[in-house]
């Protein structure tokens, strides 16, 4: 199978099975934020936008280290694991997972730019921000308590008022501590918190990417430079989804594209590389309908898909609900193979018209 190269950083699996119930039970339960009536849509509005993007900064420019858990619902299924993440100004985060008795563990570099797929989101870039301005209204909501820290907690809320996420703000350091994202029927489909978190005392990188400007906006000519190299692909996906990314480059597997979607809460990342997939070689994956068409799943937070289409492999990783990356995946590029009987039926159609040309 020839997949992107970029791609391969993210694919270290998070495996089910990690955290114990109880655990899972006291950071999803126990706090007061679900006790509490709920936010009227109409106070507060779009208040809780400045703390979001103080976090943002935060995620940049503060030197952190802790244990967090990340648990994705979907697919019919939970996928539950902890993460050691380490975070070094201007450097990025550096994701440890460990190993367990049916994956081999290893590290992700996330890098320093934000948006990252790794359930982790904590440092959304300038655009993602105001995607989600666009699309949601943000509050604050109250207090509440995270592995022993103080957090402000900020709700995001769809039109109709129901929420859309949660996000735990340590009143100190501005770190996001804690996360849900809700589906439209009320289901928290990721949650991410940290139980474990030490933050060191600010710094000269800290100061230097303090000052950086966040990643704004994905620029016209920017977009227009990636098409002209031949590269084809939606601006917007089912959801709300919009481009933020499109960058391109090569490795010593050939040419790559690199895209990114979101509507400032979920993010959806496809990686495009001209090659054809080898399933033989898919350990670990199965072969189901997704958006439509026939394509290959493995189970983990990331929602890890991988199809071929035009000559071209492509692999779709996911921070978002289930029913959004199914949309998304249905609305990308897709050349089905033949089935057996396709082909079956094909052939006998080609042998009637040998045996009567004319009919």
């Amino acid at each position: 199978m020839r997949t992107p190269a970029p791609a391969a950083a993210h694919r270290l699996s998070l495996t089910a099975g990690v955290v114990s119930a109880v655990v899972l039970l006291c950071l999803l339960v126990a706090s007061p934020a679900h006790a509490r009536p709920p936010v009227d849509p109409h106070e507060n509005e779009d208040t809780a936008l400045p703390l979001l993007r103080d976090a943002a900064a935060a995620a940049r420019a503060r030197s952190y280290s802790g244990v967090q858990f990340v648990t994705t619902w979907g697919r019919g299924q939970s996928s539950t694991s902890l993460v050691d993440i380490s975070h070094t100004p201007g450097q990025g985060s550096v994701l440890t997972l460990p190993a367990t008795g049916n994956r081999p563990g290893g590290r992700v570099h996330t890098g320093s730019g934000g948006g990252t797929v790794n359930g982790v989101m904590a440092a959304p870039s300038e655009a993602m921000l105001g995607i989600l301005a666009v699309n949601y209204r943000v509050a604050q909501a109250g207090s509440g308590t995270v592995c022993g820290r103080e957090a402000r907690i900020v709700e995001v809320l769809r039109t109709n008022g129901t929420p859309a996420a949660r996000f735990w703000i340590d009143s100190d350091s501005h770190l996001v501590l804690r996360r849900e994202i809700i589906d439209a029927r009320g289901r928290i489909t990721h949650a991410s918190a940290f139980i474990d978190l030490r933050v060191n005392p600010p710094g000269p990188a800290s100061a230097t990417a303090a000052g950086a400007s966040a990643p704004g906006p994905l620029r016209p000519e920017a977009l227009e430079s990636v098409r002209a190299r031949g590269w084809r692909f939606p601006g917007t996906l089912p959801g709300r989804l919009e481009l933020f990314l499109a960058k391109d480059g090569s490795s010593a597997e050939g040419r790559y594209l690199h895209l990114g979607y979101s509507d400032g809460l979920s993010v959806v990342s496809v990686f495009v590389q001209p090659g054809s997939l080898d399933t033989a070689k898919l350990t670990g994956w199965r072969e189901q309908r997704q958006g439509g068409h026939s394509v290959w799943v493995r189970d983990t937070p990331q929602q890890e898909t991988v199809w071929e289409s035009g000559g071209h492999v492509y692999t779709l990783l996911a921070d978002a609900p289930a029913d959004t990356v199914e949309g998304a995946i249905g609305a990308l590029p897709h050349v089905d193979r033949p089935s057996l009987w396709d082909r079956l039926r094909r052939g006998l159609e080609k042998v009637v018209s040998w045996v009567n040309p004319f009919g």
